[in-house]
């Protein structure tokens, strides 16, 4: 490795580590420092755009390309001659094709499932007066202090992970908000001590 490497190889792993701290302090303004919606007026509401190229969602893409990719394989691995033919070569191509495919397809499905409850949300906190403005496409609620009775979380857990919560009101209302919708983690940051009972499902489907 010459000096020119070396000074490409020092750029690039100082460039992530800078990138890492970046995200992080932005990550602090956002939430407890200078930009936090407890002190100013903030709105959030994702667009399509960004819903559907997170982290998770690229990673999934790659997983469905391998997989399809491992599909157009099986048929090379078969022969006419019982004495070059290995059943364990093709075996080993759809596992790997039934793994990286399925992975997507249950993803994909509970993904444009939550997309149905995520998309034209918007969620306004107002500092000033305690307030927070949740606009649904079909109705518009503002919360207060009180107003909410409890909060039912019902999640799959793990890495790759799907919730949302029902929150039911006192007027006897009740709405439901994913984690995909941002901004969320705030409403119980304004409105302590709200009851909040947790359910875990392997398969959080929204009806």
């Amino acid at each position: 490795m010459d000096k020119n490497d070396s000074l490409l190889v020092f750029a690039f792993i100082f460039g992530i580590f800078g990138l890492v701290i970046w995200g992080l302090l932005k990550f602090t303004d956002n939430t407890v420092g200078k930009y936090s919606p407890l002190k100013i007026s903030r709105s959030y509401e994702i667009t399509t755009f960004r819903y559907f190229t997170k982290i998770d969602n690229l990673t999934i893409y790659y997983f469905a390309l391998v997989g399809l990719y491992c599909l157009t394989k099986i048929p090379g691995t078969y022969s006419p001659s019982v004495y070059l033919y290995d059943w364990r070569n093709p075996a080993i191509l759809i596992l790997t094709c039934i793994i990286m495919i399925g992975l997507p397809t249950y993803y994909f499905y509970l993904d444009l499932n939550y997309w149905k409850y995520t998309r034209k949300i918007r969620i306004t906190y107002l500092p000033d007066t305690r307030i927070v403005e949740i606009n649904f496409p079909e109705k518009t609620y503002l919360i207060q202090d009180g107003d909410i009775k409890n909060i039912e979380v019902i999640s799959s857990g793990g890495k790759i992970r799907f919730g949302y919560a029902v929150y039911s009101l006192i007027n006897g209302d009740s709405f439901i908000l994913t984690d995909r919708v941002p901004g969320t983690w705030a409403i119980q940051e304004y409105f302590k001590k709200i009851p909040v009972k947790f359910t875990e499902k392997r398969f959080p489907l929204i009806k």
